[in-house]
């Protein structure tokens, strides 16, 4: 189908890159695929393309989920209403296919947020890409205070539950989705709630020890985990995947009473050398969750403790009430 919206015609990439095609995970840390690439021509004979917009549906999840990204116009047609046009029109695309929230997922400060607030997307949370260099890695100090194993195959069950109750404040946005409350937003749970893990969906608890069971199947993985008088009490796990993959799945997870001791920067430390000696590794990367107006304090451990820096940040915008848009 094509959109005609004067001047400029609306219509998908007959033959998009094949790198779209696929499942992949988004920098917002969702899992899409595959992407459809939504383009704005000029009028007339040359059909120059002048704006383009990438759209997908959101795999695994239990409520249809869209997303728009890659949004790209012009510099001399961002104020004539065309952002907004192909926002707009990739929005009635990913509703017709059943979307019942979408995510507007952008680079922060390259100023193409307003184009979604001006269309009722607000902002949700942000993701901080955040990189090592591992040839000129500082001397990260190890604790003495706890014990810390290396394990390539940790037992599921209880390194799942771990993964849910440990204490990562931003990770927390998908331990609860009700339909009764924002569950799209960062909420900090309540410590005196009980065990997080019995609390969280079944379908979430399948994620996780499915995540851990399968660790190491698509590429090297290994875990550090973090013993104090027999008890789990932190972990890290690295992988030396492909180009463009994150090199921690979970990165640091530490529990709450453990916290300020020392211990996620060991953990840290063991895994990126652990990259760097082991498996070769000049760079690591990781994606991290964090809120709007404060870091997570993994970000704050990676860069201040260890040495990343940022390389880049995101912002995840977010809609779920569209009116008449599917008319």
């Amino acid at each position: 189908m094509t959109t005609t919206s004067a001047p400029y015609l609306l219509e998908l990439l007959p033959d998009p890159p094949e790198r779209v095609l696929g499942e992949r995970m988004e920098a917002n840390q969702f899992t899409y695929g595959p992407s459809e690439i939504l383009v704005a021509r000029r009028p007339g004979g040359s059909g120059e393309i002048v704006g383009a917009t990438r759209m997908a549906m959101r795999t695994r999840t239990l409520r249809p989920q869209g997303l728009i990204t890659d949004l790209q116009v012009d510099k001399d047609l961002l104020d004539t209403g065309l952002p907004e046009q192909l926002i707009a029109d990739a929005e009635r695309r990913l509703l017709a296919n059943g979307a019942r929230k979408i995510d507007g997922l952008l680079l922060d400060g390259e100023g193409m947020a307003s184009y979604y607030y001006r269309l009722g997307y607000w902002s949700s949370r942000r993701m901080v890409i955040l990189t090592w260099d591992l040839t000129a890695l500082r001397d990260i100090p190890m604790t003495t205070e706890y014990e810390i194993v290396q394990v390539d195959r940790p037992d599921v069950d209880s390194t799942a539950r771990f993964i849910i109750n440990s204490y990562q404040p931003y990770f927390r946005w998908w331990k609860e989705p009700r339909e009764d409350q924002k569950w799209f937003r960062v909420e900090l749970q309540s410590e005196e709630q009980g065990d997080l893990y019995t609390r969280a969906t079944e379908e979430i608890q399948a994620r996780v020890h499915a995540d851990v069971a399968n660790a190491g199947k698509n590429a090297a993985q290994t875990y550090f985990l973090a013993y104090r008088g027999g008890e789990l009490v932190g972990l890290c796990d690295a992988r030396d995947g492909g180009p463009g993959q994150d090199t921690f799945e979970w990165c640091v997870l530490v529990s709450r009473k453990s916290i300020g001791r020392g211990l996620g920067s060991s953990l840290l430390g063991s895994a990126l050398r652990w990259l760097r000696d082991e498996r070769g590794r000049k760079h690591a990367e990781y994606t991290s969750t964090s809120g709007l107006d404060d870091y997570d304090p993994l970000i704050y451990l990676s860069t201040v403790a260890t040495g990343a820096f940022m390389k880049g940040e995101f912002l995840d915008c977010v809609k779920t009430q569209f009116g008449d848009a599917t008319a």
